[in-house]
């Protein structure tokens, strides 16, 4: 990689900071760290997968909505994310809260732990979205499984693309930003199929372009093989809860992955 084609990287990874610190984004995700917890989705996927007491490094914490429940069901926490001012407003809430949490800034290309440093890896929140450029998502899933324990687990959440862009309201259809995303999109080189642009904020207009890729099922877990990880079970948020499917989550695909050197018999779920 050239000199120029590092200062796009690193403009697309400042993009995704700039998104996440807009005044949208932090109303947003600091409201929902102090009065939601988990997604009933997410708690069903933690519930199913995970087990306390435990240690857990949340990758992508944001302003620490899923740390500080996991805290509180007997889990230690620890948080890395991206964005400057959501990781300040985390360890706000977490003195609010009286919960101590280690809120780390971290991009994922590298993980500042030991190795076998964690029962539990979370790659939710489809952040995994938000990594620019393929080297760098497979650099973080490998990451993931250096700093796990031998016969720990990650736990990873994506967008399925094939889904997503045929479903509201997550579907790729006409957007007010769109022709301002395309001019953005065009003065960079090293964009890969799949990477685009949305000021789209929860729903709300924001001023600032973030990055985002579209990972469809099949590039999905060509990633996660390639990071030598092995996929041990598979579920969706479309109905992890049992009961009815919750139609707003039928894109949101469950990966539960181990670093390959540890795979034993792989079980497959919910294809």
């Amino acid at each position: 990689m050239d000199a120029d084609e590092r200062r796009q990287e690193e403009e697309l990874f400042q993009s995704v900071r700039d998104y996440y610190s807009t005044p949208e984004s932090l109303e947003f995700y600091c409201d929902r760290a102090r009065n939601l917890g988990l997604y009933p989705p997410e708690r069903a996927m933690v519930e199913r997968f995970m087990s306390p007491p435990a240690t857990v490094l949340d990758v992508g914490c944001g302003a620490g909505r899923e740390a500080f429940e996991l805290t509180r069901m007997g889990y230690s926490v620890v948080g890395v994310d991206v964005a400057p001012a959501l990781l300040e407003q985390a360890r706000a809430i977490a003195a609010e809260l009286g919960t101590d949490i280690d809120f780390r800034l971290g991009d994922g290309k590298s993980l500042d732990f030991p190795d076998g440093s964690f029962d539990y890896v979370l790659l939710i929140t489809q952040m995994i979205h938000h990594v620019p450029m393929h080297a760098n998502r497979v650099g973080l899933l490998r990451e993931a499984g250096r700093v796990l324990k031998s016969e720990g687990r990650i736990l990873l959440t994506y967008n399925d693309h094939d889904i997503a862009k045929n479903h509201e309201p997550w579907g790729a259809g006409w957007r007010s930003d769109a022709e301002e995303a395309d001019e953005l999109a065009a003065a960079y080189n090293i964009l890969e199929a799949g990477d685009c642009f949305t000021k789209d904020c929860q729903g709300k207009p924001s001023e600032v372009f973030g990055y985002g890729h579209q990972l469809p099922r099949k590039e999905m877990e060509a990633e996660v093989q390639e990071a030598g990880l092995s996929i041990v079970e598979r579920a969706d948020f479309h109905t992890i809860e049992g009961g009815e499917p919750d139609e707003f989550w039928k894109p949101t695909r469950v990966l539960v992955l181990k670093a390959a050197r540890h795979c034993a018999q792989r079980r497959q779920i919910d294809p």
